[in-house]
């Protein structure tokens, strides 16, 4: 229980961090973004403000208004669930939009991160599912509501390695995998970090975490599969 007293503060650590990454994509393009890009980023915003309420309010023994506050959480949750479903056409038209002769990623790029960012919304769909049934389990409870906090963390952390590397490098040595490895360093060295700290080594969040960098890392041979490529556009569509 020591150990959680705290926790508020790193979340607070990592939801600048989520932020940070994020800014320079959502606010310079404020009138811009679509109405489901609205949605899901105050959602998800708002779900990472939570989790920095929750422990506090665990930490100065509100444990009343922890648990309101905790239904609220896991129907915002479920928001952030369905926005970031409603998002997965962007990357198909995104492909679809596709033209080799102009510089960018390749078109496996797009197809591999709409494979992605669905297999990121069921864990976290999972996760949340996982922290109710062990809300009387505060260990338990906690670090799968944590784990959830970092699998959504690499589309934003990406986006904010996009613009950086984008400051650094002359546009002709600007490469897609120099973005995917920063994000992926970053978030294990971070998630490596909680891990230790909360002794989580031996976890089923833990080992989703880490397995969701492995097919993170597939992302291309992923997306360059036609029969992949058909099927994501059929069941875009259909949806």
């Amino acid at each position: 229980m020591e150990k959680y007293k705290r926790l508020y503060v790193w979340m607070i650590g990592l939801f600048a961090i989520v932020q940070i990454s994020i800014f320079y994509y959502y606010w310079p393009r404020f009138t811009e973004q679509t109405w489901e890009i609205h949605f899901h980023y105050w959602l998800v915003t708002a779900w990472y403000l939570m989790l920095i309420a929750q422990p506090y309010l665990i930490s100065v023994n509100n444990i009343a208004r922890h648990r309101t506050l905790g239904i609220i959480g896991f129907v915002l949750a479920g928001g952030v669930i369905f926005t970031g479903l409603s998002l997965l056409d962007v990357p198909l038209k995104l492909a679809e939009a596709y033209d080799p002769s102009r510089p960018g990623p390749p078109i496996s790029f797009y197809y591999g991160t709409l494979i992605i960012e669905g297999i990121s919304m069921i864990a976290f769909g999972y996760a949340i599912v996982k922290s109710i049934l062990h809300r009387k389990e505060i260990h338990e409870h906690s670090w799968w509501l944590i784990a959830g906090a970092f699998y959504m963390m690499p589309p934003a952390l990406g986006r904010g390695m996009i613009i950086f590397w984008r400051r650094i490098l002359s546009p002709e040595n600007f490469k897609p995998v120099i973005v995917l490895a920063s994000t992926e360093v970053i978030y294990l060295g971070l998630f490596l970090w909680f891990t230790a700290r909360f002794g989580k080594f031996r976890h089923a969040a833990t080992a989703i975490g880490l397995l969701l960098i492995v097919f993170r890392m597939l992302r291309f041979p992923m997306g360059a599969s036609e029969a992949i490529q058909e099927f994501l556009h059929g069941w875009i569509k259909w949806r």
